[in-house]
């Protein structure tokens, strides 16, 4: 009896044992785990709470900190762990658990010069740790199914301290119901937030029996800006900022692992990168690229499209490079010798079976904002409304037809088409026209090479070139209406040739200079170039009509053309003079003979200095009004002839002028007459002179000569805004065709 008593006790105690270890177990191990955290994994560890559900065989671990070397700032941890176990399955020789659940991981890595915060927690790389002995006796596969694993609320932070760049994902969500070591099928689903709009989606489906697998995803609105110091790092940019959308449907074999399809859409929006100097360098609303049938294993590649939407590019042209070049300097080759071995380098073609296909390219309405830096003075340019587009491109296409058209800084356009070959790219046609050129905005070109301005003139452009490897027929046909190149400026030309008189010379009695030109050439000669074939064509042709003795309508009448470009006069002339009426004639002998043509006559002048010349002309009559009576023709014909002869230096007129004028001593004659008839006065006789020469230069032509009032016409400029090398006293004569 005593000894089964005994018995008693002692299983009583040992079950006593057991139970309070079990309940004691989990404080154990959390204080275990925490105050032997730094000699278990070198780092301090902190666990809030760890739980052990026995019926169930499920642990449950609550608020778990690793901290970072310094013990201070925290690396990693969770909100909570829960682990259920399903013990049934052992007895079927497999370990199965039936839930998983981390809520709230977190882990925030540091990259700094000296490396990563976890590096620490590597153990280093021993020799002698990784010898594997061998064993002869086949192991038996390890058993196991996992069931519902699920990731919720997590968060990952990437601080990279070399470039000084955060990386953050937020709101990390996985979920995958089942991975079993016999398992045909799983499946994955992974979501979460990067950066402050991005979203990224995951949905996989694994064929373990057929070795396939699916994967859907998609990101919307990841943000460029965060890789935007990875970008400074690599070139000279200021950064960069767009958002990336994709939405893909990727197929593979596990183990054929090149056999990938894709299948989707993908686009960057609202992309923009700057310079060091924060100046916009390239901007676009969207590219967007359509994946028909991306077979890597196939070498078959299928875009539906290429598709560039509002792109701006920003380019500036200096001494020594332009702003693009400039921004890509640490990436550009610089040993001139490794790119010279490249060109050599041998070139013979190998077989493949690289098949491609894009079914449209297309650049909608873009914008190139030009400036060059190079000249006298900097020349800005638009290029806007820029559209191309092709169709057809295959890696075998021998025609692919190119559209295209663009705005020429809202002063002319130009449109064309061309066609490519893809297999021979030196072969291609092109037709293009150009329309209404504005070459007043080349003003800055002018002046660099031939010191001159272009005032005034519109280009236009007919292009073809048919290329072949050997060789290439280039017709240009050029329309230039109404060139006028101004007076030469102070600064020294490019070009010696006078090219003013031989654009002058090339006119014809329209004003229009009409050239056609055929240039030919052989691409495979090392010096060719079709820019500088054309542009030496076109030199040589100015040159020629340079030294050409005369000009269409000069031989008409026997006179240079400059003589009859302008119709000079003295200031204050109120009436026309011989010489002037003898270049009137000879217009009017040149519209006899061209009855066609139209003369424009506009008169120009200097309105100050003008008012200044007439001050003087009226004080001059005024004067002599007081002095000589003008009653009869008699007395009128010697007043006219005294004030023809009156000088503005003599001593009676300056005695009146100094008399009469209130402090008039010390200050310009013509200061004091303009004070004596006063500025209203003024303006009104100023007003009156110039209607008065315009109908006198009409009623000469018109009346006298009997010129067809069709051919003529006359006209004061816009004097308030006229250039100041246009300000002298004048009659600008243009001729056009009616």
């Amino acid at each position: 009896m005593k000894q089964i008593k005994k018995r008693y006790y002692v299983l009583s105690s040992l079950a006593l044992i057991i139970f309070l270890l079990l309940f004691f177990l989990s404080t154990f191990v959390k204080n275990y785990i925490n105050k032997n955290s730094e000699e278990l994994i070198g780092r301090k560890v902190h666990l809030t709470d760890l739980s052990i559900n026995y019926f169930k065989v499920a642990v449950r671990a609550s608020e778990l900190a690793v901290y970072e070397a310094n013990q201070t700032d925290t690396f990693a941890g969770f909100r909570e762990l829960y682990v259920n176990f399903d013990p049934t399955r052992l007895f079927g020789n497999e370990y199965s658990f039936s839930t998983i659940t981390l809520d709230s991981l977190y882990i925030h890595v540091t990259r700094t010069d000296k490396g990563f915060n976890f590096d620490d927690l590597i153990p280093p790389a021993d020799s002698a740790s990784q010898e594997v002995a061998t064993d002869t006796v086949p192991s038996k596969p390890l058993r196991f199914a996992i069931h519902n694993i699920q990731l919720a609320h997590g968060h990952f932070n990437f601080l990279d301290q070399t470039v000084d760049n955060e990386l953050k994902l937020e709101d990390i969500t996985l979920e995958l119901p089942l991975i079993a070591w016999d398992s045909e099928s799983s499946d994955v689903g992974i979501e979460f937030e990067f950066g402050e709009r991005g979203k990224v989606f995951v949905d996989a489906h694994v064929d373990q029996l057929k070795n396939e697998y699916r994967v859907d995803f998609e990101v919307s609105k990841l943000g460029l800006d965060n890789i935007s110091s990875y970008v400074e790092d690599v070139i000279d940019a200021g950064g960069i900022e767009g958002y990336v959308n994709t939405k893909l449907h990727i197929t593979g074999h596990m183990v054929e692992t090149s056999q990938i399809v894709v299948k989707g859409e993908a686009s960057v929006d609202s992309f923009r990168i700057w310079d060091l100097e924060n100046k916009d360098v390239f901007r676009l609303d969207q590219f967007s690229v359509g994946l028909e049938n991306i077979d890597v294993g196939n070498e078959n590649y299928h875009f539906s499209h290429l598709s560039v939407v509002r792109p701006t590019l920003t380019a500036s042209l200096y001494k020594d490079m332009t702003n693009i070049e400039r921004m890509l300097l640490p990436v550009m080759p610089a040993d001139s010798i490794s790119q010279e071995a490249d060109a050599t380098a041998d070139t013979t073609e190998t077989a493949s079976s690289l098949s491609y296909r894009v079914d449209n390219v297309n650049i909608d309405n873009g914008t190139v904002v030009f400036t060059d830096h190079t000249l006298y003075r900097p020349f800005l340019y638009d290029l806007k409304n820029i559209n191309v587009e092709l169709n057809g491109i295959t890696n075998n296409a021998e025609q692919v037809p190119v559209n295209f058209s663009v705005n020429l800084n809202d002063q002319g356009k130009m449109e064309g088409h061309s066609t490519i070959n893809i297999l021979h790219p030196e072969v291609f046609d092109l037709e293009a026209k150009m329309e209404k050129l504005q070459l007043l905005s080349f003003s800055p070109y002018s002046e660099y090479h031939i010191a001159r301005p272009i005032t005034q003139g519109d280009f236009n452009y007919d292009l073809s070139i048919s290329m072949t490897p050997t060789h290439m027929m280039n017709n240009n046909d050029i329309v230039i209406n109404e060139l006028e190149i101004g007076d030469k400026t102070q600064n020294e030309p490019q070009v010696k040739a006078p090219v003013k008189l031989g654009l002058y010379l090339m006119k014809d009695p329209q004003d229009v200079i009409s050239i056609h030109m055929p240039v030919e050439g052989n691409p495979s000669d090392p010096n060719f170039s079709v820019g500088k074939l054309i542009w030496k064509a076109i030199s040589n042709l100015i040159i020629k009509a340079a030294a050409s003795p005369f000009n269409a309508l000069g031989n008409l009448v026997g006179t240079r053309p400059e003589e009859l470009e302008n119709i000079p006069m003295p200031y204050a002339q109120d009436s026309l003079s011989m010489e002037q009426k003898q270049t009137l004639d000879k217009i009017a002998s040149i519209l006899t003979k061209k009855p066609q043509l139209n003369f424009s006559f506009m008169q120009q002048t200097d309105p100050e200095t003008e008012k200044s010349a007439l001050a003087v002309a009226m004080a001059k009559k005024r004067m002599l009004t007081e002095i000589m009576p003008t009653n009869n023709e008699k007395q009128i014909a010697a007043y006219n002839e005294r004030l023809a002869a009156l000088a503005n230096d003599d001593p009676d007129f300056l005695d009146y002028i100094s008399k009469t004028v209130e402090g008039s001593v010390g200050q310009p004659l013509s200061a004091s007459c303009r004070q004596l008839i006063g500025e209203d006065e003024l303006q009104d006789a100023f007003t009156k002179l110039l209607i008065n020469r315009n109908e006198q230069l009409s009623y000469y032509l018109l009346q006298e000569k009997g010129v067809d009032s069709t051919s003529i016409s006359v006209a004061t400029a816009d004097l308030r805004n006229l250039p100041e090398q246009l300000k002298s006293c004048n009659y600008k004569v243009e001729v056009s065709i009616k």
